[in-house]
């Protein structure tokens, strides 16, 4: 992808700003995008109406940073800072930062889709969630990544492929 580093910095500058359209507008009609928090959505008009109203419902002055671009011709990762000021009855007013790493798949010139690894135990804490909530909350990451095809092979008890 040509610009991966501009098409970051547009992305983050879309959230900030909170411009849907513009958001929307860096992926194909039916991407993927996961995020650690929210989950899987596809397609550009529910990419939109995540980042419009549920990041906002939960969330303002979002300021997202993203650090050292790197991409090929398929794939592009980038780490990032995202922090907003809490809008939950629990933690309203509290800053809220989350780092992690933003992993890109491409299609041409656009994003096809989406996926992050966010180290959100800082973020939950200062969200003050607690107790039940904060249980389901971790549970439903762990399932989620026991039930990944990907990591398949660290949850079995042995590895089938035993070469080096």
């Amino acid at each position: 992808m040509q610009n991966f580093a501009d098409k970051v910095a547009r992305f983050a500058r879309a959230v900030e700003q909170r411009d849907g359209p513009a958001f929307a507008a860096l992926f194909t009609p039916d991407a993927l995008y996961h995020d650690a928090i929210y989950g899987a959505v596809h397609g550009r008009a529910a990419i939109e109406k995540m980042m419009v109203d549920d990041w906002y419902r939960d969330g303002d002055r979002w300021l997202w940073d993203m650090h050292e671009p790197v991409c090929d011709a398929e794939r592009g990762y980038a780490r990032y800072v995202a922090s907003f000021t809490s809008l939950n009855r629990f933690s309203s007013g509290q800053r809220v930062v989350a780092r992690g790493v933003a992993m890109f798949g491409f299609d041409g010139e656009l994003f096809s889709s989406y996926h992050e690894v966010a180290n959100g135990t800082p973020a939950l804490w200062d969200l003050q969630v607690r107790g039940e909530h904060l249980e389901r909350v971790v549970k439903g990451i762990a399932d989620e990544q026991r039930s990944s095809v990907a990591l398949a092979a660290h949850y079995a008890p042995q590895r089938s492929d035993t070469s080096p």
